[in-house]
């Protein structure tokens, strides 16, 4: 099997840089010289066209030279060659070169050669048969306004010259490509620095999460987006961390809740079956091995609650009720726990009037009843639990109120973690699960609402949850 490289958002940027380096490189190598070239010698023809014409309008035109007495232009004429980084000459029609800037006495004639340039206004890479002794842009001008002597005016600008300029003009250009490229490459490594080193800590540091281990925070000192998401995975991280710890709880746990009512059972039944319980004793057992029985059944249900509220997706039928007659259905139904322990109810209600609430109706019964077997378990005998309910603005508050043992203040945080009890409640509840509170919370939470607790040990706690009023 072929291994690939693993590509990564920054060998995607740096492969961008370099494909859109060697392409700009090539449209400036190929193309841009060829045009600055162009515009070089078309700057060059019209310079040269200018300057010739000028010369011979301002100097030669306008005086009558003989074939010997032109000759004297020669120093004025070097002048404007040196300006105009040419060769001046002066070839009469007869085709001698009479005035050459290049050559102080010249002796050729032109027709000794390829003469047909003179006809043309613009000739390119001429050397008139290696008179000019490398190629050259000629421009040409017919001297026909003057009376005693016809010929030509000829500026002659080397190709290398030419090339020079344009070679010149082509290194700006080239210049000004690689501090451009600089620039960007200034801005790749910014780039880098401040945006995919950070994204490869996050990304390595988040491939390592595991439940399995305790996952290391990643560090990342900004206060930027990166920081922020930073935190974030470092929060997960740390919730993750604590999954191992929270399975092997929830298997401690299950296997406590499961195993102490099995034990129970298995070994009332094996001494019954052994002969060992008379058989004017087995209906205590038996009624032993059923409070048993409903333990293994209670810890069932709420198992399977528990497993159907802890989906973010919790089913919501949503209607409006009396917050009211819930209470008092929920108090119905448990007044007989109550009474086995003579504790009376007693309501303060904001309302005598029905007070409409929206919210899934049954799933607030179970909350109510969960918070007000909870309070009555934990409550001593002969005390009495308060239920008030009262409204601030939009919302409406129930609080059940016991007088009971109370939950430590350190404890009082853990209470709504599955399977949690304090070891205070352990000798008050043989049958609860530790499922309740943590079932109520994941309710109220999917109805997007609060619930809290007051606490103090030996004095009692407070239950407060919030719906929306209708």
């Amino acid at each position: 099997m072929k291994k690939y490289m693993k590509t990564t958002l920054g060998r995607k940027l740096a492969a961008f840089y370099f494909v859109l380096f060697a392409v700009s490189f090539y449209f400036i190598v190929t193309f841009g010289r060829d045009y600055i070239y162009d515009k070089v010698i078309s700057e060059s023809k019209q310079n040269l066209r200018s300057a010739c014409s000028t010369l011979l309008d301002s100097h030669i035109s306008q005086q009558s030279y003989t074939k010997d007495s032109i000759r004297v232009l020669r120093t004025q004429m070097k002048m404007a060659s040196e300006t105009s980084n040419c060769r001046i000459l002066i070839i009469c029609d007869d085709g001698d070169i009479v005035v050459d800037t290049g050559d102080e006495n010249p002796t050729y004639n032109v027709y000794h050669g390829n003469a047909s340039f003179l006809r043309s206004e613009c000739t390119m890479d001429y050397t008139m048969d290696n008179y000019l002794k490398e190629p050259s842009l000629c421009i040409s001008l017919q001297m026909e306004r003057n009376a005693y002597l016809n010929g030509y005016l000829v500026f002659a600008q080397s190709n290398s010259f030419i090339q020079s300029r344009a070679d010149y003009y082509f290194n700006i250009l080239l210049s000004l490509f690689y501090l451009m490229a600089g620039i960007l490459a200034l801005a790749f490594i910014g780039i880098y620095v401040f945006n995919f080193r950070p994204l490869h800590k996050l990304r390595n540091g988040a491939k390592d999460f595991s439940i399995t281990h305790e996952n290391p925070p990643i560090i990342i000192h900004s206060n930027d987006e990166y920081g922020e998401l930073a935190q974030t995975l470092n929060i997960i991280g740390a919730e993750l961390s604590k999954f191992d710890e929270y399975q092997r709880k929830f298997i401690s746990n299950i296997s406590h809740d499961f195993r102490s009512p099995l034990t129970s059972i298995r070994g009332y039944i094996q001494a019954m079956a052994d002969g060992i319980i008379p058989p004017e004793e087995q209906e205590k057992y038996l009624n032993i091995i059923l409070f048993e029985t409903d333990r293994l059944t209670k810890l069932t249900t709420e198992l399977l609650d528990v497993n159907k509220y802890s989906r973010e997706n919790i089913f919501l039928e949503i209607t409006k009720f009396d917050i009211h007659e819930a209470i008092h259905s929920t108090t119905e139904s448990l007044k007989g726990t109550a009474g086995e322990k003579n504790i009376s109810f007693e309501f303060s209600f904001d309302y005598t009037v029905p007070l409409p609430v929206q919210g899934d109706a049954d799933k607030i019964q179970q909350v109510l009843h969960n918070l007000i077997d909870n309070a009555i378990k934990f409550s001593n005998n002969n005390s009495c639990i308060h239920i008030s309910t009262w409204t601030r603005g939009d919302k409406v508050f129930t609080s059940i109120k016991d007088t009971g043992i109370g939950i430590p203040k350190e404890e009082q945080g853990n209470i709504w973690e599955r399977f949690y009890k304090t070891d205070l409640s352990r000798g008050k509840d043989r049958l609860g699960t530790g499922l309740g509170l943590s079932i109520s919370k994941e309710i109220i939470d999917a109805h997007r609402q609060t619930i809290d607790v007051v606490s103090t040990v030996g004095v009692g706690s407070e239950f407060i949850f919030t719906l929306p009023r209708a």
